[in-house]
């Protein structure tokens, strides 16, 4: 085992900075889960002046297993030796700010961040360049990743949004560049001999194509109407159950998506129902865009093929962010366990963590109900 990076799991932030640190870390990486107080963390953080980024969840991955209690934290150390550069940023996400304005911003602290690191965001280093986004949940990520691409649309990102209980009321980032409603990024160049690979694996059947058109909204990720009918009735009677029947795990089996060719299948998953007869979702849609019906299937084997495409790489990290409703289909199918031990047994021995998002991103596109990740190997 090396010290170049490694991962810790406990109840105690302090024991964990203790095991994960190493002669030189350049980078933090905490998840936590929502009963922890993200402000007690920040300023014990802020005191060690080493950037960090990280985020409260729904449920988070360390070697050989899934922690899904409200309490626990894992933690994850980057060396020197492995980052060459590095800097992190916030934006402000909060819910009364236009997508606009945070686009904007957005952009600006991209190219900014990247004259500072001397990254060309028109010709990055593909194997050695990439930025980490983790962003605030209960607002869309949609602007932040669009002001990343029209920055540099060459550079590859990959992250997720903040998670946390399922009664959505908080969902906080903490970052070495602030915390609270921001998306924090890190921006990275990794050093000659280390290079990343990114990627992303769902699982589901299709039901029915075209089958749920969005044909009236109240905003970017709050259907009121699909094929014309109100939201809840058109989805429940298409999935076959009552309106009262409607909860978590449904929309964790039940989800829609998009196939737009070369074998891409873009996934939006459905967060809540609203107050009266409409559907929130994690992303934003658009009028017009006529869904996939998807259901979800059991996970193991797509993982296992998923994992098996880097397991030939000497990794030496491996950083998961996954959608809280493969969490829950975990849950319903019987496979928490079972996909935990896929990660041992593919990649047995690499430092990992994860957490359970609020929607994913990879290369400017915000999904759902998958995973993306980043994996660090050394050549």
């Amino acid at each position: 085992m090396n010290n170049l990076i490694l991962s810790y799991s406990s109840h105690n932030l302090d024991l964990i900075i203790e095991k994960i640190k190493n002669k030189d870390p350049a980078l933090f990486m905490f998840f936590y889960g929502a009963d922890n107080n993200y402000k007690d963390f920040e300023k014990k953080l802020n005191a060690l002046s080493i950037p960090y980024i990280g985020c409260m969840d729904s449920g988070r991955l360390v070697a050989g297993r899934y922690l899904l209690d409200n309490n626990s934290i894992v933690g994850m150390s980057i060396s020197k030796k492995v980052i060459n550069k590095i800097i992190i940023d916030s934006i402000d996400m909060s819910p009364d700010r236009t997508p606009e304005i945070i686009k904007n911003e957005s952009r600006e602290k991209f190219v900014k961040a990247a004259a500072k690191l001397g990254i060309d965001l028109q010709n990055p280093d593909m194997e050695r360049d990439i930025a980490i986004d983790i962003l605030y949940g209960l607002n869309s990520a949609t602007p932040v990743l669009e002001g990343q691409s029209v920055a540099g649309l060459m550079l590859q990102t990959v992250g997720g949004s903040s998670g946390g209980k399922t009664d959505f009321k908080e969902s906080n980032v903490i970052s070495s560049a602030g915390g609270g409603h921001v998306g924090a990024f890190a921006l990275i160049r990794f050093n000659e001999k280390y290079k990343f690979v990114i990627d992303r694996i769902s699982s589901f059947d299709t039901v029915s194509i075209n089958a749920l058109e969005v044909t009236k909204l109240a905003g970017p990720r709050h259907i009121l109407e699909l094929n014309n009918k109100p939201a809840t009735e058109e989805y429940c009677s298409k999935i076959g159950i009552d309106i009262s029947e409607l909860k978590p795990d449904t929309f964790a089996n039940y989800t829609l998506g998009l196939e737009p060719g070369d074998g891409e299948r873009f996934i939006t998953s459905i967060m809540m129902k609203d107050d009266a007869t409409g559907l929130i979702t994690y992303n934003d849609v658009i009028i017009g865009t006529k869904f996939n019906l998807y259901k979800s299937k059991k996970q193991e084997q797509d993982r296992i093929n998923g994992l098996k495409k880097i397991a030939d790489k000497n990794i030496i990290g491996f950083i998961s962010f996954d959608c809280i409703l493969c969490y829950l289909a975990r849950n319903t199918l019987d496979e928490v366990n079972v996909i935990a031990k896929v990660y041992e047994d593919v990649l047995p021995g690499i430092p990992k963590i994860g957490f359970g998002t609020f929607s994913e991103n990879i290369c400017g596109v915000n999904v759902n109900q998958t995973e993306t990740y980043l994996a660090v190997y050394e050549e």
